[in-house]
């Protein structure tokens, strides 16, 4: 009880909280904008239930819709809204939740995905969908029909969606978790965010000079200084001051012909959706660069360790300046500490005298003939010692296939005895793979039990035995009663682990001459030779027993029960057709009111 307890006040937690935030925000909104016929400029509230739909779990989402209703339903009391349109509002604010959920999902599988370039303009469209769809069901909900008031709804709460919700999965990300461990990183971000909101002001609480352009500059320095959080966090500080003083009649936006509050309102959602069209793509590109940055970082650390540890360096020759780069690890094998590159000759002279011919022939036939190049030789390090190396080389060619340059790897093959027993190693991990990929091969993953090919080859061994020597056969074919419900109710989690119980159950229950297989989904044979129809069914009812009486965890399902079918081999019938009568029995003990056996 105490556990139900606590599971059901985690699952509140969080729509609780997505529905406080969500009617301090639509709340506020629609305070800003009394006089305007209750159409906020931006409504931050659709971008924070759609957020909170996507952050929580599937066993909240039900709460989660509760939520949002009580909130948007309670933001419209407190706006004095009459009844009907606060139910009309409420069903349309709700609805658009759920549609904006389905339309973003699949964009936000991975982390940050909302700030890939192509998710990006998937993201804006789901968007612009969502609010079309909620602008639609509003008006025709109030009877407004396709009027302006659809219009400034659908903006509202596009530009609502596109600026809250990436701000928000990007912090629930971790995007922001470094500036957390280093509160210092915070001080310019800060700084900057300060700077727009005084620009902002500055611009929107004049109406002398048309300086909506300041803003989007500011946008744009956030951006580059401080990334996605650092676009949608200024979009929202414009949104809001500006959205505020413009209510007021403030601000260069009612330098307009029109100076109606209804026009300056759509407007300002105009502006912002420049604003955002501006910086949501330079933020992609920005993440794609330092994604960019990252992955070659890494991968050139990689590098570095596997020449290190390998004792394999890189190098390449300009052709043009005559110029040799060297990797660290090209002047470890020198004897050297990596510092300035040597000049070509230099590079050439640690070569032993006698094999330096050798190797200029073969740089000269690498230029001439473009074809690659692997040679051994023998060199001498600083320190006097030789060394016998490998060098492998090709060509480097620009766009228009002209060489520009020789590229390759430099190996110390001193040590015969170490790359002997490298060799060795690779041919034992090589044997170790092969045959892991054979277990494999006759292995169900899940639940380490023989998989449907392996167990199929053991019966038509067996039937053969069987019909050979005259002795009986039988198989069992069990399928986990209502699996799908376990597993939308508990979980894929849960559902395989319930999987593996009864393989382990199937296992324990059979001698080591008979084999428990995982053929299915849920489905499991037992293939008992020497058993006949009697000795089956017993077998069959223990396992039966075994998974009914199983303890499932605190976290499974109260109890799991299957159904069995037992078939015994009657003459010179196949595999399959065996399989298929005790299959036969398997469904006749489910239609029969499941948790049975039955015998063909």
């Amino acid at each position: 009880m105490q556990n139900g307890q606590r599971l059901s006040t985690h699952v509140g937690i969080w729509p609780a909280l997505v529905g406080v935030a969500y009617f301090a925000c639509a709340a506020i909104a629609l305070k800003l904008t009394e006089g305007t016929d209750g159409i906020a400029t931006v409504w931050p509230a659709s971008g924070i239930s759609i957020s909170g739909l996507l952050l929580c779990r599937s066993a909240q989402r039900p709460a989660m819709f509760l939520a949002i209703a009580l909130a948007s339903f309670a933001a419209n009391l407190y706006a004095q809204i009459p009844v009907v349109e606060i139910a009309a509002f409420t069903t349309a604010n709700t609805l658009e939740a759920a549609i904006g959920y389905f339309c973003i999902r699949e964009i936000n599988r991975e982390r940050e995905t909302i700030y890939r370039p192509l998710s990006v303009v998937q993201f804006c469209i789901a968007a612009l969908l969502t609010g079309t769809l909620s602008g639609a069901i509003a008006s025709a909900l109030t009877g407004a029909g396709l009027s302006i008031m659809f219009v400034s709804w659908a903006t509202t709460v596009s530009l609502g969606i596109m600026i809250v919700v990436p701000l928000i999965l990007n912090i629930a990300h971790g995007y922001s978790a470094s500036l957390l461990r280093h509160p210092r990183l915070l001080l310019t971000p800060v700084l900057i965010l300060a700077t727009v909101a005084v620009v902002s002001y500055v611009v929107f609480h004049q109406s002398t000079f048309p300086l909506l352009f300041v803003p989007l500059m500011a946008v744009i320095i956030a951006t580059y200084l401080i990334g996605p959080n650092g676009a949608m966090t200024s979009i929202l500080i414009i949104a809001v001051i500006g959205s505020s003083l413009t209510l007021t009649d403030s601000g260069p936006i009612h330098l307009m012909r029109d100076r109606s509050p209804f026009a300056a309102t759509l407007f300002m959602q105009f502006y912002l959706l420049v604003l955002l069209l501006s910086a949501l793509p330079l933020a992609a590109l920005l993440g794609a660069r330092d994604r960019v940055i990252t992955e070659v970082s890494r991968a050139n650390r990689w590098l570095e360790m596997s020449e290190h540890f390998a004792h394999v360096g890189h190098w390449r020759l300009d052709l043009a300046k005559q110029k040799v780069f060297w990797s660290d690890e090209v002047f470890h094998i020198h004897g050297l500490e990596p510092g300035p590159n040597p000049p070509l000759e230099g590079a050439i002279n640690y070569y032993h005298p006698d094999d330096r011919p050798k190797v200029e022939a073969f740089l000269a036939k690498l230029v001439e003939t473009h074809e690659p190049f692997d040679f051994q030789a023998r060199l001498f390090t600083v320190q006097g010692e030789e060394r016998y190396v490998r060098s492998r080389g090709d060509v480097e060619r620009n766009a228009a296939g002209d060489a520009v340059g020789l590229f390759g790897i430099f190996q110390d093959v001193t040590e015969t005895t170490i790359a002997n027993l490298r060799l060795a190693e690779a041919r034992e991990l090589a044997e170790k793979q092969a045959d892991m990929a054979m277990l494999m091969a006759q292995t169900d993953a899940l639940t380490g039990i023989a998989n449907r090919r392996s167990a199929l080859s053991f019966l038509e061994t067996e039937m053969r035995h069987a019909l050979e020597d005259g002795t009986p056969l039988s198989v069992a074919i069990l399928d986990i009663d209502h699996f799908k419900s376990i597993n939308d109710r508990y979980g894929h989690g849960t559902g395989d682990a319930v999987i593996r119980k009864t393989a382990a159950l199937c296992s324990g229950a059979v001698r080591s001459s008979d084999m428990a297989g995982r053929i299915g989904g849920e489905e499991f044979v037992l293939i008992l030779p020497g058993a006949d129809s009697a000795t089956a069914q017993n077998v069959g009812e223990r396992v039966r027993v075994s998974i009914e009486t199983a303890d499932w965890g605190a976290d499974g399902p109260d109890s799991v029960t299957a159904s069995i079918g037992v078939a015994t081999l009657k003459g010179t019938e196949g595999a399959e057709q065996l399989l298929a009568e005790a299959d036969g029995a398997l469904y006749r003990a489910k239609r029969e009111g499941r948790n049975l056996l039955r015998a063909a």
